[in-house]
C-alpha cells in the first residue's frame, strides 16, 4: 500500500473517531460519562509513549533544533487553550465555557496537528504511522466526547453542534493530506525534523495537560493499568515492526 493510501485511510478513521465520540454522548450519555476516564487513561499511555519513544527520537536525528520546536509547540498550545478556555474545564457546573467560533477553530487546530502527525509519521515508516494513527484515534474519540458535551452544555443547538463536530473531525484528514503533499514536494530532512518535533510537542501537551488531570477524577486501579497498557501497546508495535 502506498504512503498516500495509508495517510488518507488512517486520517479519515481518526477523524471519524471524533464523530464516534459524539455519537456515544448522544446515544449513551450516562454510560459515556461513567467510563470515558478508562478510554482517556489508555490514550494517555499511547500518546506519551508515541511522543517520547517514537516521534522524539526521529526528530532528534533529523533536526538539531528540535528542543525549541517541542517547547514552542507546548507554549503555543497553552496560549491557545488559555485563550479559548475549552479543555481546562470539563465539569458540568463549570461556568467559564466560551464556545464560540474561536473555540471551534481552536479545537480544529488540535485536529489539524493530529493530521500533521499522521502524515509525517507515515512518511517516516509504516510502523510509526500505525502507532501515531492509533494515538490520534484514541485522543480524538475522547475529544469528540468532551467537545460535543461542552457545545450542548453551552446551549448550542444539536444540529449546529454536530456541524461543528464534523468540522473538527474533517480537520484531521485535511491536515494529514496537506502536510503529506508538503513533505512530498521537499527533500529537506530539516523540515521533517521540525514537523516531528511539533507532533511530539502536541502529543506531550495533550497527554500531560488535557488528559492526565481527567484520569485523576476517578481513582481506580484500572486507570493506572490502562496507562501502562497504552505504553506497552506502543512498545509491542515498535518491537514487532521496527523497520516497517
Amino acid at each position: 500500500m502506498s504512503i498516500l493510501f495509508n495517510v488518507t485511510i488512517y486520517s479519515f478513521i481518526a477523524g471519524l473517531s471524533t464523530i464516534l465520540g459524539v455519537y456515544l454522548v448522544r446515544r449513551y450519555a450516562e454510560w459515556t460519562k461513567r467510563n470515558s476516564v478508562f478510554l482517556i487513561s489508555f490514550a494517555v499511555g499511547v500518546l506519551l509513549a508515541t511522543a517520547f519513544l517514537e516521534l522524539l527520537p526521529e526528530a532528534i536525528e533529523a533536526n538539531g533544533t528540535w528542543p525549541f520546536w517541542v517547547l514552542g509547540t507546548i507554549v503555543v498550545f497553552y496560549l491557545l487553550e488559555h485563550s479559548v478556555i475549552i479543555h481546562s474545564c470539563r465539569e458540568p457546573e463549570c461556568d467559564v465555557h466560551d464556545i464560540s467560533t474561536v473555540s471551534v477553530l481552536g479545537i480544529s487546530f488540535h485536529s489539524l496537528i493530529d493530521g500533521l502527525t499522521i502524515g509525517v509519521a507515515f512518511s517516516v515508516s509504516y510502523a510509526l504511522g500505525i502507532v501515531a494513527s492509533l494515538a490520534v484515534v484514541f485522543h480524538e474519540l475522547a475529544e469528540g466526547v468532551f467537545t460535543y458535551t461542552l457545545l450542548i452544555h453551552d446551549d448550542i443547538q444539536k444540529g449546529r453542534a454536530m456541524l461543528y463536530s464534523w468540522l473538527v473531525a474533517l480537520a484531521t484528514p485535511f491536515g494529514a493530506l496537506v502536510f503529506y503533499y508538503i513533505l512530498r514536494g521537499t527533500s529537506s530532512g530539516n523540515l521533517m525534523g521540525i514537523l516531528l518535533a511539533v507532533a511530539a510537542g502536541s502529543f506531550i501537551y495533550i497527554g500531560a495537560s488535557d488528559l492526565v488531570p481527567a484520569t485523576h477524577k476517578k481513582q481506580a486501579v484500572w486507570n493506572v493499568f490502562l496507562v501502562f497498557l497504552g505504553v506497552g501497546f506502543v512498545l509491542v508495535i515498535n518491537y514487532l515492526a521496527p523497520g516497517m
